[in-house]
C-alpha cells in the first residue's frame, strides 16, 4: 500500500487551507454588510428619536364618573405614534390603555392608531378608572413619555 506523496499532500492541505479561507471571508464580509446596515439604521432610529417628546396637560378626575380626562401633546419635533396611557396605581398594579380617534377624542381600544405629526398636535383623551391612580404615563414610539403624579391631577 502506497501513501500520498508529500509534495501532492502539501498541495492538498494548501487548497484545503485557502478554500476554508474563502469561505470564511464570504461570511465575514456578509456579516460585516448586515451588522453595519443594522447599525446605521439604529443609529438614525436614535437621531430622529432624540426630537421627540410628549406631554400631558390639564389632566381631571370626576369622582361622579369615575373618568379620567386629559390632553396628551406632541411638545418635540417629530411625529409621535402609538398612543398610550398607563396608569400605576396606589397599591402598585398598572392598566394600559391603548388610545384610538373617535371623533375629535382618544378612547380606550385594542390597537392605537394615534399619531401627533408636528408640535403642538395634542388629543384629548377620555378613559374610565378608579380613583386609587398614583401615576398617569402617556407613551409613544420613540420610547417618549410623559408622566405626573397624582397630586398633578385636578379633581373636578
Amino acid at each position: 500500500m502506497k501513501g500520498v506523496s508529500p509534495l501532492v499532500a502539501t498541495i492538498l492541505l494548501i487548497a484545503f487551507t485557502v478554500a476554508i479561507a474563502g469561505i470564511v471571508s464570504l461570511w465575514l464580509t456578509g456579516f460585516a454588510r448586515t451588522s453595519t446596515s443594522t447599525i446605521g439604521q439604529e443609529s438614525e432610529r436614535q437621531l430622529i428619536c432624540s426630537n421627540a417628546a410628549l406631554s400631558l396637560k390639564n389632566v381631571k378626575y370626576s369622582n361622579s364618573s369615575s373618568t379620567l380626562t386629559g390632553i396628551i401633546e406632541n411638545s418635540g419635533s417629530v411625529a409621535i405614534g402609538n398612543i398610550s396611557l398607563q396608569i400605576i396605581y396606589a397599591n402598585a398594579t398598572t392598566q394600559k390603555f391603548e388610545l384610538c380617534l373617535f371623533g375629535n377624542q382618544a378612547l380606550n381600544c385594542s390597537v392605537s392608531n394615534i399619531t401627533l405629526a408636528k408640535y403642538g398636535d395634542a388629543i384629548t383623551f377620555n378613559i374610565s378608572t378608579s380613583s386609587n391612580y398614583d401615576k398617569i404615563i402617556a407613551t409613544g414610539n420613540c420610547s417618549t413619555r410623559a408622566e405626573i403624579s397624582a397630586s398633578e391631577v385636578t379633581l373636578a
